[in-house]
């Protein structure tokens, strides 16, 4: 080969190569602002968002949510039992089946009044919830 057509064919992927990475590289820079626009939008929306809804609306909710739970977790069990209000509980039993096989097994459901203050297994799963939250909101808070 002469040294003319391999410096044209040297030349021409040469140039090929430069101009392919510069169209890339161009690609790549529309991608991110595209990217750039679209996440300034994204901020404009919750900017937006944000002004809509005070700050302190979710703040007295929780709150709310936080001392009525600590009231029926701690305060009620002592207080409620002086009244003499009666609570009423629900639950089943099950009657086993007898002669033989005659009589089938049922269910039954009871009503039981029980004065004072019925304090559940939900009650402490919902104390030990809040507990846990405000804990660990705590430990991940700002400390500046």
């Amino acid at each position: 080969m002469n040294p003319e057509l391999l410096s044209l064919i040297g030349g021409s992927a040469t140039g090929f190569i430069f101009r392919h990475m510069a169209e890339k590289r161009q690609a790549e820079k529309e991608i991110f602002e595209r990217l750039i626009a679209a996440n300034q939008q994204t901020t404009a929306n919750q900017d937006k968002a944000a002004e809509r809804v005070p700050v302190d609306a979710g703040k007295i909710t929780r709150r709310i949510i936080v001392l009525s739970v600590l009231f029926g977790a701690i305060l009620a069990p002592f207080i409620l039992p002086f009244f003499g209000i009666p609570t009423i509980v629900e639950y089943t039993k099950d009657n086993p089946e007898w002669l033989f096989g005659l009589i089938p097994a049922s269910t039954e459901t009871i009503f039981q009044s029980v004065s004072g203050f019925l304090y559940t297994k939900e009650n402490r799963e919902v104390l030990l919830s809040v507990v846990g939250f405000y804990f660990g909101a705590a430990a991940a808070g700002n400390k500046t």
